[in-house]
């Protein structure tokens, strides 16, 4: 049985979705061009309209993204000290009739630009090398009364992690984002769930030491702070690292903005500037949970950025920017499709690779290369005689089948 037909049957897909979806992760794998509907009927002989239908048509995503953290978990492929990583990113439309059209922060260009916006949470860990979304969900456009887009960035988190399976919930125990979801709406929200947050802060933070001095017996209420934190002077921090060319502090301080008291991590890289005199850049991190050690939040912060490959092999092989529909459902559909296929194919490398005592490098390019002349190997066959069948030959095709395929 495939890892297709595994994790599907596991969540519970009724047959006749379960099948289309089999087919569709094939095709989705093997076009070389846009995934739209027009290459999937050419691919596949279905109309067009089946696709259109069958993509209106609602799906428990979150079923199938926990069935294939089980699976992985079951074949000791992926550990159980799990983080939750939240992040968005930018996806460019056209055109006027689009839902939820809007101007949207574009990193690669510094800028808000009109389009689309996707915003996924993603399974990862301080001793894991990938990450696995779970839930992908587009960004409202416009909102009313005091609703912000970082408002439905928390209720997204909060409904995936309702909505989990309570096996999978207990196996998390932080949430990570970037500088951005450090607000005190979103981490409050994150604190709600039973979950504490690493994050990052400005690196002139309004930060404030916590007064540890013997309380006077005066009338009033007792001294809570011991001054504003000064960037020059450390003498008031835990010393974790001191090279020549970084430096780590670490201490529990109390954060104005978010109203509570955090672990703060501060990172000073020295460097030499274009023009020779030394220069200084300033990292602040942070965690909720006070008692968290300062390399911790670093490795934390640091598997956070595991999501970013996870948009770029969803957006460059994957086929998130190729989508055509205009109608909510199919565009939710197809975003949820584009990384499933990418969750599905890693997990299906992982597999083999761990079965075969191999290093494993993950090449979302060479799967579907791979794919692309299994494909068409198979259209071959298909006009031979029924003796030779492609599963009677397929070892013989492996130098064919891997034509192109730099990790073969």
């Amino acid at each position: 049985m495939s890892i297709v037909e595994q994790v599907l049957k596991r969540a519970g897909i009724r047959r006749t979705q379960s099948q289309f979806i089999e087919l569709l992760f094939r095709l989705w794998l093997a076009i070389p061009g846009r995934i739209n509907y027009a290459n999937l009927a050419r691919f596949s002989g279905k109309n067009e309209k089946s696709y259109r239908n069958w993509f209106s048509k609602p799906l428990d995503y979150v079923a199938v993204h926990s069935c294939l953290v089980e699976v992985l978990q079951t074949e000791q492929c992926l550990g159980k000290r799990l983080v939750l990583a939240i992040d968005t990113s930018f996806i460019a439309k056209r055109g006027k009739h689009t839902p939820e059209l809007g101007k949207y922060w574009n990193g690669s260009q510094g800028k808000a630009i009109r389009g689309l916006e996707v915003s996924c949470c993603a399974l990862t860990g301080p001793l894991q090398s990938y990450a696995l979304p779970l839930h992908i969900e587009q960004t409202t456009a416009s909102f009313t009364g005091n609703e912000t887009r970082l408002t439905q960035y928390a209720k997204q988190l909060e409904n995936l992690l309702e909505t989990i399976p309570a096996t999978l919930h207990e196996q998390i125990g932080y949430v990570v984002g970037d500088a951005y979801y450090t607000k005190k709406d979103f981490v409050d929200t994150v604190m709600r769930t039973g979950k504490h947050f690493v994050g990052k802060l400005r690196c002139d933070a309004n930060l404030k030491y916590l007064y540890r001095g013997k309380r006077t017996a005066k009338a009033g209420r007792p001294k809570k702070f011991d001054g504003k934190v000064d960037f020059k002077d450390f003498s008031k921090w835990q010393e974790v690292v001191n090279t020549d060319t970084l430096r780590i502090y670490s201490q529990i301080l109390f954060h104005a903005g978010l109203k509570r008291q955090i672990q703060v991590v501060c990172g000073l890289h020295y460097h030499k500037a274009k023009d020779g005199k030394p220069g200084e850049k300033r990292d602040l991190f942070f965690s909720t949970d006070t008692q968290q050690a300062a390399q911790a939040i670093l490795d934390i912060y640091h598997a956070r950025f595991q999501i970013e490959f996870c948009f770029r092999d969803a957006k460059q092989f994957s086929g998130l920017l190729d989508c055509q529909s205009r109608q909510q459902e199919a565009i939710n559909f197809h975003w949820n499709m584009a990384f499933l296929a990418v969750n599905l194919t890693r997990a299906e490398q992982r597999l083999r690779h761990q079965h075969q005592g191999e290093t494993f490098v993950f090449s979302m390019e060479d799967a579907k290369r791979r794919a692309y002349n299994e494909f068409f190997a198979q259209k071959i066959f298909r006009f031979l005689p029924h003796s030779m069948t492609f599963d009677n030959y397929q070892s013989h095709l492996e130098s064919l089948l891997n034509l192109g395929v730099k990790a073969a």
